[in-house]
């Protein structure tokens, strides 16, 4: 089968080209593996230069646009940008050039490319699917039987839970048949010895536990200080290491921490490069997230890709990530003593074990091969639909 991954966005100041631009990581690692699945795969990236180059048995195109944001994409209060109309007919046309069989498209709230997209494909008779990456119905009421209009054109969207696509359902937007439960994103890293890994970043404890998100409200790092200063009651040797990149609430932070009497057990490492993130996960026994809610989650995904164990919110993403809580522990949001319970009952004499079952279940369910095994069927599924239609 050929098919088309189409992405419509890209960053206001890129730097270079798909792989080093961290927002579009999941394409670049999501067509190879769709390709070693021996599919002819294409990637149409709007850029802002034309180039195109193979690279991992994909071919892509990136086509020049002019830089528009999410909210111009989106199309504004009208649900159409009538400038914006022509630079989305590039990325069409990029497209058409390769002749896909399927095509597939990033940013179900993008209506601007969206609507361009599945005119062509409804009119070329080529199923078109989306995946979801976060936001919500556009509520004016003009707009929703546009949105409805268009999404009715698709085969399927892909969130990362069926609680993820409620919100659509319920407007009326989607049909349940139409939403395809599947991870968004995955991480392409791998379990490095533990031992070596620490020697390497510096970290100690037994155990050791990890942290990588913002320090934010969102993300509500003083529930993690406070379930890991419970957790220290027991495990007196245990560590906690903090990675962040943006630190809104390190104040709070630092005042739990010594509120605590924790100073000399949880480092606060901030930013670190991205290529030594990987190293770090390596070093880790345990990752805690406290998030309230998420769309999906890089690090979580990293985490487990390297077997570290989790210990996370018990939220839609979080609870498919850990097979319903079946790998590592889930607890309430922001409930600090259920955090834990759930990590001091894993035996640290099970964590080695229990971290080859987490890196398990990672490769079968969670990583981009995982992901093409789903989309490969969904893209089938739509094809096989699409030409029945034809046929009739």
């Amino acid at each position: 089968m050929r098919i088309c991954i189409i992405n419509p966005f890209y960053d206001d100041v890129p730097t270079t080209d798909l792989e080093v631009t961290g927002r579009y990581r999941r394409i670049e690692a999501l067509a190879p593996a769709l390709a070693r699945r021996k599919h002819e795969v294409a990637v149409v990236q709007a850029f802002h230069r034309d180039h195109t180059e193979q690279r991992n048995d994909v071919e892509f195109r990136y086509t020049r646009v002019p830089q528009r944001s999410a909210a111009r994409l989106k199309g504004g209060i009208f649900g159409v940008d009538l400038l914006a109309r022509g630079n989305i007919t590039r990325l069409v046309e990029a497209a058409a050039d390769f002749v896909p069989d399927a095509v597939h498209m990033s940013g179900v709230t993008l209506l601007q490319p969206l609507a361009e997209i599945a005119e062509w494909c409804a009119k070329t008779g080529r199923p078109l699917t989306l995946s979801y990456h976060g936001g919500r119905p556009r509520r004016t009421p003009w707009l929703l039987p546009i949105q409805r209009r268009l999404l009715e054109r698709c085969h399927g969207v892909f969130f990362t839970t069926p609680a993820h696509a409620r919100a659509w359902t319920a407007a009326g937007l989607l049909r349940p048949e139409q939403v395809f439960p599947c991870m968004e994103v995955s991480s392409t890293f791998a379990p490095a010895n533990r031992e070596a890994a620490r020697r390497r970043t510096g970290i100690s404890g037994h155990p050791v536990f990890a942290w990588n998100a913002r320090f934010t409200r969102r993300k509500d790092p003083v529930t993690a200080i406070r379930g890991f200063a419970a957790i220290r009651k027991r495990w007196p040797a245990a560590k906690l290491h903090m990675i962040y990149v943006s630190n809104e609430w390190e104040g709070e932070v630092r005042r739990a921490i010594a509120e605590h009497g924790l100073q000399d057990a949880v480092e606060l490492r901030g930013r670190i490069a991205p290529g030594a993130v990987e190293d770090f996960m390596n070093s880790a026994d345990f990752l805690i997230q406290t998030s309230l809610y998420e769309v999906n989650s890089f690090a979580v995904l990293e985490a487990m890709a390297c077997g570290v164990i989790p210990v996370l919110t018990d939220i839609p993403p979080f609870r498919a990530m850990t097979d319903g809580g079946r790998l590592g522990a889930l607890f309430p949001v922001g409930d600090h003593a259920r955090l834990a319970e759930g990590a001091l009952a894993i035996d640290p004499a099970n964590i080695e074990g229990l971290s080859r079952k987490v890196r398990e279940f990672f490769e079968q369910a969670l990583s981009y091969d995982a992901m093409a095994r789903l989309y490969e069927a969904a893209f089938a599924r739509a094809h096989r639909a699409e030409y029945s239609v034809a046929a009739d």
